[in-house]
């Protein structure tokens, strides 16, 4: 299969690329930035393009060269996104569009882009990063919850629409994930490990590598009937309503 990862060049959307050439993927990874150090430990034979999820040319043109570069595409995943942590009374309006921008915007572009190609040609598989703050708010995450839980019930939205064109449109939701974007909040005070270690039942946050693994499911012929979910990998810290 060939696959393109938006925010490829680190965290989940590294380990993705990873996991995809493991599988035997050709795989093409767009980012803002890092691309050719992570070109470098992937391999060769990977494409890396350098660019802005949120400026459409620059999203179809990656899109484009993927094609051009492998012979098509069949699998989309949109793993860029950022984070900030802010009480919601300080939150500029600047600060709240560009969270919007990134993480719903910079979900759509690579979608809407992807699908055209993919609904010519037989159909394909779309995986958007969520979150579990996609479906729960949290304080000083306000901006952060909206633009995922927009992503949620966006790729709902494309799952109905593009469902009969061949294109299964899925989200995963993870809770916290040991990436650099979480390790900084980490480092910052800004993460309360231990809050989230006693609300999961499985008692820690994720590794980008078990996101992955989540996503080569959700674009495998093994989830050929999945279609339109939030896929929680959280280790049950959705489910858990206990407070500690």
């Amino acid at each position: 299969m060939i696959s393109l990862i938006t925010g490829g060049a680190q965290g989940i959307g590294f380990a993705t690329a990873e996991h995809f050439i493991a599988r035997g993927d050709k795989v093409c990874i767009f980012d803002r930035a890092g691309v050719a150090e992570a070109k470098e430990k992937l391999g060769p034979d990977v494409l890396a393009i350098e660019g802005d999820v949120t400026n459409q040319a620059e999203v179809d043109a990656a899109v484009a060269l993927t094609i051009e570069t492998f012979g098509g595409l069949d699998t989309l995943v949109t793993a860029a996104g950022i984070v900030t942590v802010e009480p919601a009374l300080d939150v500029a309006p600047e600060a709240f569009m560009r969270m919007m921008n990134v993480n719903v915007l910079g979900s759509f572009l690579p979608a809407q882009s992807a699908a055209r190609h993919m609904s010519e040609n037989g159909g394909g598989s779309i995986v958007f990063i969520g979150s579990v703050y996609g479906s729960v708010g949290a304080p000083k995450r306000t901006a952060y919850c909206a633009s995922k839980g927009a992503v949620h019930n966006m790729m709902q939205s494309l799952a109905t629409e593009w469902g009969p064109l061949g294109i299964r449109v899925n989200a995963l939701a993870p809770t916290g994930v040991r990436t650099p974007m979480v390790q900084n909040l980490i480092d910052n005070g800004l993460y309360n490990m231990t809050g989230v270690r006693n609300r999961t039942p499985l008692g820690r946050i994720a590794e980008p590598e078990e996101i992955a693994a989540a996503a080569v499911f959700l674009s495998s012929p093994g989830a050929a009937m999945v279609h339109g979910a939030v896929l929680p990998v959280d280790g049950g810290w959705i489910a858990n309503g206990f407070t500690w």
